[in-house]
């Protein structure tokens, strides 16, 4: 396994890539991996995420270790674009705080079950009112 880190911020905030790199390790060290590169980009995911792409069709980069799913992308388009990216590339998305994990290779599975984590994180952390 030759693993990256990838951290986004939008808007270039240390401390929460510095919490994001912290889940990354904590998930490669429990299971025994260790990082080759740490790749970090602000804003929309680019450049360091496309030099990524470009190490995997070398050969370099197997997978890559995110903290949550919202920083390959900020919708769930541009998600599923970097996910196909990342897929058509040979890499394993791993998600180490997330509730997805590992490699999911079925393209309409992963989808799907993107789409439910979203709501159901919007659901969780948006709606106070329940109704029965």
């Amino acid at each position: 396994m030759r693993a990256v880190i990838y951290l986004r911020s939008a808007t270039g905030n240390l401390e929460q890539t510095t919490w994001q790199e912290a889940d990354c390790r904590e998930y490669l060290h429990d299971r025994d991996l260790t990082e080759t590169d740490i790749i970090t980009d602000t804003g929309h995911p680019g450049p360091g995420l496309a030099k990524r792409l470009d190490a995997a069709a070398n050969g370099e980069v197997t997978d890559v270790v995110v903290s949550d799913l919202s920083r390959l992308g900020r919708t769930p388009l541009a998600n599923m674009r970097t996910f196909d990216a990342l897929d058509h590339a040979g890499v394993t998305i791993h998600v180490a705080s997330g509730t997805l994990s590992g490699p999911v290779l079925d393209d309409c599975i992963r989808d799907m079950m993107y789409e439910f984590a979203t709501v159901d994180a919007q659901r969780l952390c948006c709606d106070d009112t329940q109704q029965d």
